[in-house]
């Protein structure tokens, strides 16, 4: 699941018919000559991520005319967007079909998975498939889990290498014979990436089965591919970090002066493990305390970080994933930004002087190759486990479940954790500091949501040289030291909004929080790569610094909010990145950012080119 990773940034989007060239108006596509057509929704638009790997340790962002450095990365790749809805139509044969897309690569890659959009109506389960032109099958997977309607995505259960310029068919089998379809999509092949959709393709069938059809409308029945390959790309190279101001560093977490027990190579006293992992997110029964949160960090927010929090706690979406009724049935891209999501504009305050970064030694940001488990490293297989005795060290393990942190000075090295369905993959709970995860990798399995990489209740968290994907949200803090760590590849599962470092509120008086150094990107169009919200207070002490950030709705969220003006957040010498969407965030590179508050800075902020990034965006 590391080598998950990103699309191109130079994407190409297919060529759309403008909404008049297409017929309004109830349609009727048969599949077999018998169908009848009702209103729905569809999704278009192509979907792109990158990802950068292997590169050398995080120093500081470019600047200006830098000397580029170039990286090997891994790029993922579909044809078309997660969740941005256009109208189309909604069917029912009431007979078992499969539906598929025809599709080339220009580049030798591999295909991890497929996905297909699922009408409110249809049922049963669905079985999906990858073929060959010779209709040969090359793999297959059940979905499970899957939403009321929507995008359902499934990975096989290994990648199957494809070669550039053969044709391949992704499909997928409904014995209920429901599904979305839309005409003229194929009019032009679709193109993302090194990726094009060739036309969509269907054949009646009792079990799965190879389908060679083509309607002769063109017709797409929203069958994706998900492709990775392969790729060298030249970076600017970073030749300067601002310092920001000296007092957001912490001052506590240092793990030169944490507790380090004699002989700690494995869980000591103090540490539960359970016989099995739960796959809930809750702590094994031995736990001494129970594993509900004392207040609730996983809240999922609106895209106005104003909002006050639910009560219940239930993510909300910022989107129905439900196709919505239209007597149209035109399929339309719907590319313009949510009213909703618009950020609050603030005037602008008197722009505070430059100050000249004091430069470090050149170098790249971190990717997957400097973060994680270093190679060489044994591992030892372990299941979930709680910790209870303050200074305990867990070093070297290879965790399926979760580790939930109810002690202090906690140290987590050099361990891979594949984290259950539920929660979290590690909480340290309120009450507890000092913490520290470093050269730890921790992810999900992709099909079933864990909701948050590290989720910090507590104090004081220092997080180094992590690598944290395939989950919904990345981390959770208010106070602490996230560097040097790579933090990318959120999964979508229907209600979530994700973010890759988010803080909530402002730190306990007397605390900050620094993220400096980081490879952090949201691979959605929602909702931020660093996202700091006012959802249980006024954010303040919070320095952003030196970052390679990119995706998101916006890139970053910075602080403003209903609850009060922030203060002291400082946002430099950060490079942005086109690589996800082209303004770095769907939307923009930044939104609710406070140009009045008391100590506020925003300087040194570049483009991969070198380009400033202007305050606000």
């Amino acid at each position: 699941m590391s080598d998950s990773r990103h699309a191109d940034r130079r994407r190409a989007r297919r060529r759309r018919p403008s909404p008049d060239s297409r017929a309004t108006g109830s349609r009727r596509f048969p599949v077999t000559g018998w169908v009848t057509l009702v209103a729905a929704a569809a999704v278009l638009g192509a979907t792109v991520t990158v990802v950068i790997v292997n590169r050398p340790p995080a120093a500081a962002p470019p600047v200006a005319n830098a000397a580029p450095v170039s990286a090997e990365v891994t790029l993922e790749t579909s044809l078309w967007k997660s969740r941005k809805v256009a109208k189309a139509t909604a069917q029912v044969e009431h007979t078992p079909l499969e539906l598929g897309t025809r599709f080339k690569a220009a580049r030798d890659g591999e295909v991890a998975g497929m996905r297909f959009y699922k009408p409110a109506a249809e049922r049963g389960t669905h079985r999906g498939s990858l073929w060959d032109s010779e209709k040969k099958l090359l793999a297959k997977v059940t979905f499970t889990g899957e939403s009321g309607s929507g995008w359902q995505q499934a990975m096989f259960d290994k990648p199957v290498p494809i070669v550039a310029g053969r044709v391949y068919t992704v499909s997928y089998h409904t014995k209920n014979g429901g599904y979305v379809a839309s005409p003229g999509v194929f009019d032009d092949p679709v193109r993302s990436g090194p990726l094009t959709g060739q036309a969509g393709v269907f054949a009646p069938a009792a079990k799965s089965s190879f389908p060679s059809r083509v309607h002769s409308k063109r017709v797409s029945y929203w069958v994706d591919v998900i492709f990775r390959h392969r790729e060298r790309r030249h970076f600017p190279r970073p030749t300067g970090r601002p310092t920001g101001d000296p007092t957001a560093v912490p001052t506590t977490g240092d793990p030169s002066v944490t507790p380090t027990p004699e002989g700690s190579a494995t869980p000591t006293g103090g540490v539960t493990v359970s016989p099995t992992a739960t796959g809930t997110g809750s702590p094994s029964p031995s736990s001494p305390v129970t594993s509900t949160p004392e207040s609730s960090p996983t809240r999922s927010h609106n895209s106005d970080p104003s909002e006050s929090p639910s009560a219940s706690g239930t993510p909300k979406p910022s989107a129905s994933p439900t196709p919505k009724a239209s007597g149209s049935g035109t399929p339309r891209p719907s590319l313009s930004a949510n009213p909703t999501n618009q950020p609050t504009k603030v005037p602008s305050a008197t722009p505070k002087p430059t100050q000249t970064p004091t430069p470090p030694p050149t170098g790249g940001f971190p990717g997957a190759g400097d973060t994680g488990v270093p190679a060489g490293v044994s591992l030892k297989e372990s299941k979930s486990i709680t910790i209870t005795k303050d200074g305990t060290v867990i070093d070297g393990l290879e965790i399926s479940g979760e580790i939930n942190v109810q002690a202090d000075d906690v140290t987590i090295r050099n361990t891979r954790l594949a984290a259950a369905p539920g929660e979290w993959g590690i909480i340290q709970r309120s009450g507890h500091s000092g913490l520290t995860v470093e050269d730890t990798e921790i992810f999900g399995n992709g099909k079933q949501r864990t909701q948050f990489g590290i989720i910090n209740q507590g104090g004081d968290l220092t997080v180094r040289r992590v690598d944290i994907h395939t989950i919904s949200n990345g981390i959770l803090t208010e106070q602490g030291l996230i560097e040097d760590s790579y933090i990318h590849d959120p999964k979508y599962y229907s209600g979530d909004h994700t973010d890759m470092i988010m803080c909530t509120s402002g730190p306990p008086s007397g605390a900050t929080l620094v993220i400096r150094g980081n490879t952090v990107i949201n691979t959605l169009e929602q909702t931020g790569a660093v996202a700091l919200f006012q959802d249980f207070g006024v954010v303040r002490n919070v320095t952003v610094e030196g970052n390679f950030l990119a995706g998101g709705g916006y890139t970053v969220y910075g602080g403003a909010g209903a609850k009060g003006t922030s203060s002291n957040i400082k946002v430099v010498g950060n490079v942005f990145s086109k690589d996800v969407w082209a303004k770095g965030g769907y939307n923009g590179p930044v939104a609710y950012w406070d140009k009045n508050g008391a100590g506020n800075e925003w300087k040194n902020n570049v483009w991969e080119d070198g380009k400033t990034v202007p305050e606000g965006g």
